[in-house]
């Protein structure tokens, strides 16, 4: 589905991405992971069309990024951002109205089917009980899980995630991850994730793409790629592998 090919970019005369290139099939969860300034958020960025990139090009079911309008890229992506990119007090349940947006004309009403699906999704993340609480009265978590319920209810093939569950309480962030399993077994949906935690990484996706200044140094199934040697290349720390289990940090 995703592929790319030769990818550069800089910010100014600082590179942060190097030659990327990289294939990703449909219907997977797949990890970008990598210390801190290893490039993670800035390939998201540009696999999202956010940023540029000067070198190279994204094809994406044998067709450029670049030749998407806006519209088709609304109904292809949707993304969860750490970051609140919501500033104004509307309610939790307008901003998973949001989300059917790029389905309707623009002065015309949510149909009966969009409202469905926006009360279903915030049943399925068990935000439904925030419906009426402003988006700016809500903790980082419920935040968080809002957004998410914003994002599946654009009902995109490929979703973006950018350190989504940080703020979640562990037990939303398991059903978070569960929901998404689920989708993807049932829809193939592609869920392309940032993550700094390596064992989440290591026991959720089909495939991880591990980056070091600003490369990607590893490309494969967690079990196959993720060993000690690719945790102290990426992030300069010694750890040991508990097969099945993931990574303790060595004293």
């Amino acid at each position: 589905m995703i592929k790319l090919e030769n990818i550069y970019f800089s910010y100014g005369k600082k590179e942060i991405l190097k030659d990327i290139r990289l294939e990703i099939k449909d219907g997977q969860f797949v990890s970008i992971i990598g210390a801190n300034g290893s490039g993670k958020t800035t390939l998201l960025n540009v696999l999202f069309g956010i940023e540029k990139s000067q070198i190279g090009k994204i094809i994406i079911n044998d067709k450029e990024l670049s030749k998407y309008t806006i519209e088709e890229r609304a109904k292809m992506f949707s993304f969860v951002s750490q970051r609140h990119d919501v500033k104004f007090p509307f309610s939790c349940l307008e901003v998973v109205m949001m989300g059917r947006n790029p389905y309707k004309s623009r002065l015309k009403p949510l149909s009966k089917e969009d409202i469905n699906i926006v009360y279903q999704v915030m049943e399925e993340t068990e935000t439904i009980k925030f419906a009426d609480t402003c988006i700016t009265e809500i903790s980082g978590g419920e935040y968080q899980r809002v957004i998410l319920a914003r994002a599946l209810a654009q009902n995109t093939p490929i979703l973006f995630l950018d350190e989504a569950f940080s703020a979640m309480d562990i037990s939303y962030k398991m059903k978070a991850i569960e929901i998404l399993k689920k989708r993807i077994k049932k829809d193939s949906l592609t869920v392309i994730s940032v993550m700094h935690d390596m064992n989440l990484a290591y026991s959720l996706s089909d495939s991880v793409c591990v980056l070091s200044k600003g490369r990607i140094i590893a490309h494969d199934c967690p079990k196959v790629c993720m060993d000690e040697d690719l945790i102290k290349e990426a992030f300069n720390i010694s750890v040991e592998k508990i097969e099945g289990k993931g990574f303790f940090i060595k004293n």
